[in-house]
């Protein structure tokens, strides 16, 4: 057991100014404890069992891991901006060191990147002889929802943040609360439930090794979102937006997981005060399923 305090010190009995150095610490502590190498995982047994599956078996995964193929990308491409807007923000834990966090983060979405294009290449046998070439052929059989959130909002975001007419709260909102938080929870939870059977079991390791570093990202996300302090209009926004983010997939996830889903974004709000509770939304989330 540590003797590490997480304070500097104490007036009449009571903890007091929270070293800002906790929370980057924390985190930077999840990501070391969490490497991979999507270069190690064996899809032979994948590809030959992908064939063998049912067609609208194939269509489903088809559909979610072309829309990862995309999403990952995009969000690997894009996080660039949030260290820089780190920097310039006010908030309680140090900033530098928090831009430092946004930086393992980047390094988590390429590896994620690369994980769905060797499945797009190995398993799912799209063409093209480039990533960029997987990508582009990726894009036919990805829900339309998905491309026009990754391919259109999260860039004009980005954009935004880069030129500093957006802020960071903006930022995290939609990539860590809607984008990771929503959209790629959702698909994550289905792509592992239909694969618990273990017909895809390469493709069903990495996923799992996925989903443990988005949690963290959402956490970060979460404590940035804490710490810039947001509106009640933003966070109404957030609220109203996880909604439409839930219905990015399509009919490829089953109306109770597309409202769970929703549900999880009040939740997560909820926990750390940022919203009030909603009683029906809060069983809900409690009822579910761990994915």
């Amino acid at each position: 057991m540590t003797d590490q305090h997480f304070w500097e010190r104490t007036v009449g009995g009571h903890f007091v100014l929270p070293k800002r150095s906790f929370w980057p610490d924390f985190f930077s502590q999840v990501v070391a404890r969490s490497q991979w190498n999507p270069e190690a995982i064996d899809f032979n047994p994948d590809a030959r069992a992908w064939s063998e599956l049912p067609a609208e078996r194939r269509r489903r995964l088809m559909t979610i891991l072309a829309g990862f193929r995309v999403g990952e990308d995009a969000v690997s491409e894009h996080i660039r901006p949030f260290a820089d807007a780190a920097r310039e923000a006010t908030l309680a834990s140090q900033e530098s060191l928090m831009a430092w966090v946004f930086f393992l983060q980047r390094r988590d979405e390429d590896r994620h990147a690369r994980f769905f294009d060797r499945v797009a290449a190995e398993v799912l046998g799209l063409p093209g002889d480039t990533p960029a070439e997987r990508r582009e052929a990726a894009k036919a059989h990805a829900p339309a929802g998905v491309i026009e959130l990754f391919e259109g909002r999260l860039p004009e975001t980005a954009t935004e943040l880069a030129a500093g007419r957006t802020g960071l709260a903006e930022g995290v909102s939609l990539y860590h609360l809607l984008l990771e938080g929503v959209v790629f929870f959702a698909g994550q939870h289905a792509l592992l439930e239909d694969l618990a059977d273990g017909a895809l079991p390469g493709v069903r390791y990495g996923l799992e090794r996925v989903q443990l570093d988005e949690r963290w990202h959402v956490g970060f996300g979460l404590r940035c979102l804490i710490e810039c302090q947001p509106s009640r209009e933003l966070l109404d926004e957030l609220l109203a937006r996880a909604e439409d983010a839930s219905e990015a997939w399509g009919d490829v996830l089953p109306a109770s997981t597309r409202e769970h889903i929703a549900d999880l974004c009040h939740h997560r709000l909820a926990a750390v005060g940022l919203v009030e509770p909603h009683v029906a939304a809060e069983q809900a989330v409690r009822r579910a399923p761990a994915a």
